[in-house]
């Protein structure tokens, strides 16, 4: 799970390559963005129209598996006494807290079963407590699932680093850093910058990348310390862990070449798990009346729960009805009646 970044990269155009199945690759942005309306329940209950399996246990319905599924994620990240409750996150509604709301969220990235998870410094706004259990629950969702989670953290504690396997430190675009977690902080010490046992390994990675932070061994020669992203870049690829960085992902590469069952696996898994109506080339698993049965569902939950703006738009259209209906109160039902609501000025002279 690689954890740490100074920066973030693009890739080049030519780099990258079509995903065959798009909706096997999720992303969560820094901001959690819910309906807030919505209860916990409800949210995780639509998730799971949209994602709900094909094959399921014998005599096992819908209800039941939605359900039965609904209850084990809301005991396995401690939320059960929200599931009524909004989710909230407006300044209008009232709902769940901050770190709630993010257990929620990687509650609906499980239910959608991607294949590789991305977050984005999803810690923001949260206390230490709180950030600390979000990266806990991550690492429940990367070891049930078995699948590879990306995370870029600003300002991680000793524990929540501590939780991931490996680290990536970039330096204004170059990668300085991959590897272990374990053995970042001796690689950089092993480069010539002054050891900061007081510091935490979080800081001290990205402090080795601000010219203004890092200092250096005295017993080092500062002249062949590399300084600049470019020296970096190339001190790393000249390491050890680099070249088993390298040696894991052509082995893993290799592996997957010689076996071909797990992909074909993985394209009979996705295959089966598509319901009756949907197109094979789909990146849907449910056909489009179910989509449009499941959002209108949400959308009438989102209506009648919202009872402010429901309150406040049918207030609006009756006083406006009022208000065009005078233009029509007591008027004439002669010709004579057009020029008495400021018509006046269209006649001829």
């Amino acid at each position: 799970m690689p954890k740490h970044s100074a920066s973030t990269t693009v890739a080049k155009p030519s780099t990258i390559k079509k995903v065959n199945n798009p909706s096997f690759v999720l992303d969560l942005t820094i901001d959690d963005t819910h309906f807030a309306t919505l209860t916990v329940g409800q949210t995780l209950d639509f998730a799971l129209d949209t994602k709900v399996p094909k094959k399921r246990l014998p005599g096992e319905s819908k209800s039941q598996f939605k359900r039965d599924i609904i209850n084990t994620l809301l005991k396995m990240f401690n939320i059960e006494h929200t599931k009524n409750t909004l989710l909230g996150g407006s300044a209008r509604v009232r709902g769940v807290s901050g770190g709630e709301r993010k257990r929620v969220s990687i509650a609906e990235m499980m239910i959608s079963r991607g294949s590789i998870c991305c977050w984005d410094n999803t810690t923001r706004g949260l206390d230490s407590s709180t950030a600390l259990d979000f990266a806990k629950s991550l690492r429940i969702l990367t070891d049930i699932y078995k699948l590879p989670t990306l995370v870029s953290l600003y300002q991680a504690s000793e524990s929540i680093y501590n939780l991931f396997d490996k680290v990536l430190v970039i330096d204004q675009g170059r990668q300085i850093y991959f590897g272990p977690v374990k053995e970042a902080r001796v690689y950089f010490e092993g480069l010539g910058f002054a050891p900061k046992p007081r510091q935490t390994t979080p800081d001290y990675l990205t402090g080795c990348t601000d010219p203004w932070e890092r200092e250096y061994a005295e017993d080092y020669d500062q002249s062949k310390i590399p300084k600049s992203p470019e020296a970096l870049e190339q001190a790393y690829k000249n390491s050890p862990i680099f070249a088993r960085m390298v040696q894991d992902k052509d082995a893993y590469k290799e592996e997957v070449t010689r076996d071909s069952t797990a992909r074909e696996h993985f394209r009979r898994a996705v295959l089966d798990d598509k319901h009756k109506f949907t197109p094979k080339k789909s990146v849907y698993s449910i056909p489009f009346h179910t989509q449009a049965i499941a959002l209108f569902k949400r959308q009438f939950r989102l209506k009648m729960q919202d009872w402010f703006t429901l309150f406040t738009s049918w207030v609006t259209t009756m006083i406006i009805a009022i208000l065009v209906g005078t233009l029509f109160f007591n008027l004439p039902p002669t010709s004579q009646g057009a020029f008495t609501r400021g018509l006046s000025s269209l006649r001829m002279s």
